[in-house]
Order: structure tokens, then C-alpha cells, then sequence
């Protein structure tokens, strides 16, 4: 064991004097101590972290030279990039949808598909609803057995404003055989105005290439919720 005189700085080997050969003064020399088993296991604790360190660090460095003369690394990398590229085309090609449907675009086709589902109404019934039976309501929810007994709706699986947040217009046709009123008040939110969007006239009159598969929106569209009385 060789330990040094913290007086005189003299050098010294051999077992621990309890003074100093040299200088002759008193000296405390610690003894050697084992190590615990607590620091025994910081110390593995420390050098598996380092280890694990390295190896990341391997991981991250430059890609090994005979990688790229495998084909399946570029055929993996053309998989990948044509993943990335049909997301961003999908992503874009929404967004633009998105920008391109105005307001008046998406209420003009809300008031065509409630113009059609008026017809299919009356195919079933024999005539469009009344205010009785709950006008546009009858199209999501039967108005009963008792008046309207042919009733296969649900026609619509919801029924909502138009795009202001204003109720569609629905009034019963006056004559027989004529179409019902039916329009979107438009941006001013003002009825009998110049902006009201009406149906084309032609969607009243479905024909009936659709009856012999016809499905009600219930069923249709399986997880939505259809009111009823």
C-alpha cells in the first residue's frame, strides 16, 4: 500500500503508521473499505446505460454500404414513398373540396335530396305530407299506422337547417298533382327573396327504377340513429 504524508509529502509504502517515518507527525490513514452492494449495483446500473448509449448511437449512424445493393431496400423505400404521396394527395383533395363546396352548392343539393325523398314519400303514401303529419319530420319519422299505413321510411336519416341555420320552407301543394313548396331562404335568410334556392323539379319525380331495391336510410346506413314518435 503506498500512501502519501498530507504534512511533509514524503512518499510512503508499506502497512499505515500511525505517524509519519519523515516528519514524525500523526497520521489518519483511511482503511481500505469494500464495496457495498448498493454502489455494486449503480456501478452495473451505469454500465448498462452506457452500453445501451452505444448502441443507440451505432443504430443512428450511417447506413451500412451493402444495404444498398439489396433490391429489397429500394422496393421498400418505393412502398413507403407511395404511402406518403397518396396521403398527401388525400389530404390535399380535401382540402380543396373543402374551399371549392360553397354554402349555396351543398344547401342547392340538401333541397334536391329533400325534393327526391318527398317523392319517394308520396310513391309509398299516395301524396306528400301535410303539416299535420310534421311536413319534412314525416321524411325521418313515421307520422303512424293510422295515417299513412304504407309509410317504408325512414327517407332521410336526418333532417337539418340549411347552411345559415335557417329551417327549409315546406308547404303542401295547393292543387292536385302540383309539386309542394319547397326552398332554402338563402343567404339573407329571408323567405320569397331573389337568393332562395329551390329544388330542380325534375328530383319530385324519382321515377321508379329505384323501387325494386329500394332501402330505407335505417337501414342503409347501419349505426344511425332514426327518431321516431
Amino acid at each position: 500500500m503506498k500512501f502519501v504524508c498530507p504534512y511533509c509529502k514524503k512518499l510512503i509504502a508499506g502497512e499505515p503508521l500511525p505517524h509519519c517515518p519523515e516528519c514524525g507527525k500523526i497520521m489518519v490513514v483511511p482503511k481500505m473499505r469494500e464495496t457495498s452492494p448498493r454502489m455494486t449495483r449503480l456501478r452495473k446500473i451505469d454500465a448498462i446505460w452506457r452500453e445501451n448509449e452505444q448502441k443507440k448511437a451505432e443504430l443512428q449512424g450511417t447506413l451500412p454500404p451493402s444495404m444498398f445493393r439489396n433490391p429489397k431496400f429500394y422496393f421498400g423505400m418505393m412502398i413507403i414513398m407511395a404511402v406518403i404521396g397518396l396521403s398527401l394527395f388525400t389530404a390535399t383533395d380535401k382540402a380543396v373540396e373543402r374551399k371549392t363546396i360553397s354554402d349555396e352548392m351543398r344547401t342547392q343539393k340538401n333541397v334536391n335530396v329533400l325534393a327526391e325523398a318527398l317523392g319517394r314519400y308520396r310513391f309509398h303514401v299516395g301524396r306528400y305530407p301535410t303539416v299535420r303529419q310534421g311536413g319534412l319530420g314525416a321524411l325521418v319519422r313515421a307520422p303512424g299506422p293510422i295515417l299513412d299505413p304504407k309509410w317504408k321510411g325512414p327517407y332521410i336519416s336526418l333532417l337539418c337547417n340549411d347552411s345559415w341555420g335557417v329551417a327549409f320552407v315546406y308547404e303542401f301543394p295547393r292543387e292536385e298533382g302540383a309539386n309542394p313548396t319547397l326552398y332554402s331562404c338563402g343567404p339573407d335568410k329571408l323567405p320569397n327573396t331573389s337568393d332562395d334556392l329551390k329544388p330542380d323539379p325534375g328530383k319530385f319525380d324519382p321515377g321508379t327504377e329505384w323501387t325494386n331495391g329500394w332501402v330505407s336510410a335505417e337501414e342503409r346506413l347501419p349505426g344511425v340513429s332514426i327518431l321516431r314518435r
